[in-house]
């Protein structure tokens, strides 16, 4: 009998926009499984479109077939009817893929990197692949950094986004949904004065803040990014559609993994429009492809503890 809700609690690991944590399974007969979007998840102000759900979508779908292929299962493709997609379980015959086993150890590092040496710049270059450009030249990655600090900041001026953004952020461990979905302080490597002032900063006393010129300077997190390793930007073709980048993108991330690299997304760089053409001109990506997102890269600092994993149960991911 295959342990279904094992392969979904797997799948579950995978990253989403805000950590929302937008997709939902339904077990369809003996071997089916069938994946949903919970509309209730969707980012109004921040995704817009649906395209961040999507690529979120997607990148449980690769942890689903990732699972599976541990399990010496492969996916085959079913009608999907109402779903987003769905999929029969069957016998696989090929290896299981190596990625899947830096599944477990994902993580964001929002928090610094260690000291940085050319070595870790040589290993970060090394991730270079067709849809990945590295920059790890200083100077590069400080302008990158500027860039970065402009566009989120253009970004969390919106009292709409600050406020969408907000209701995902757990900044105490008192909030009930602190060890569930959404952006707890300890994954944003907050302490409880740091997590409490964001609170404020994004808050109540944002505009008074940023009318002083306070605002930008207590949001920017530039200088983080002109300290890593590189800074990795993830392009797909232009017409692709993003459910499949999602799945593409969460290989990207294992691929950082599996080379000993912490990542944070700075989703900044793909979302804003002059952002990311800066950000293309300055990796070099083809003028055919679009920046989906883009990661800062580094070796976590040594003895450094993951932070706990806010996930919903399984039975809450039942449809």
């Amino acid at each position: 009998m295959i342990d279904r809700m094992a392969l979904i609690a797997e799948a579950a690991l995978a990253p989403s926009v805000h950590n929302v944590q937008p997709a939902r399974w339904r077990l369809v007969g003996d071997d089916g499984i069938a994946l949903f979007e919970d509309a209730r998840t969707r980012l109004r102000v921040g995704d817009p479109g649906g395209n961040d759900a999507q690529i979120s979508l997607g990148a449980a779908a690769e942890g689903l077939r990732l699972a599976a292929g541990r399990a010496g299962l492969a996916l085959v493709a079913d009608a999907p009817g109402a779903a987003v997609a769905a999929w029969r379980l069957v016998p696989g015959d090929t290896p299981p893929d190596p990625l899947a086993e830096r599944v477990a150890h994902r993580h964001s590092w929002r928090g610094d990197f260690a000291k940085v040496g050319s070595a870790d710049r040589t290993a970060a270059a090394a991730l270079t692949a067709s849809d990945a450009k590295v920059v790890t030249d200083p100077t590069a990655l400080a302008d990158l950094a500027r860039t970065y600090d402009a566009a989120s900041y253009g970004f969390l001026r919106d009292p709409g986004f600050r406020r969408e953004l907000l209701s995902w952020m757990r900044l105490g461990r008192s909030h009930p949904r602190w060890a569930l979905d959404g952006l707890n302080a300890e994954a944003m490597a907050m302490g409880r004065v740091e997590a409490w002032g964001a609170g404020v900063v994004l808050g109540g006393g944002f505009a008074l803040l940023d009318r002083i010129g306070l605002a930008r300077p207590l949001l920017a997190e530039g200088r983080k990014i002109a300290r890593s390793a590189a800074l990795v930007v993830f392009h797909r073709p232009a017409d692709e559609a993003p459910f499949d980048s999602g799945q593409h993108f969460y290989r990207l991330w294992l691929r950082i993994e599996a080379a000993g690299f912490g990542a944070s997304v700075l989703a900044a760089l793909a979302d804003d429009p002059v952002a990311a053409k800066a950000t293309a001109q300055r990796a070099g990506v083809p003028s055919t492809d679009r920046i989906v997102s883009a990661f800062r890269i580094g070796r976590r600092p040594s003895g450094a503890t993951p932070p706990s994993r806010a996930r919903r149960s399984v039975e809450e991911l039942l449809v």
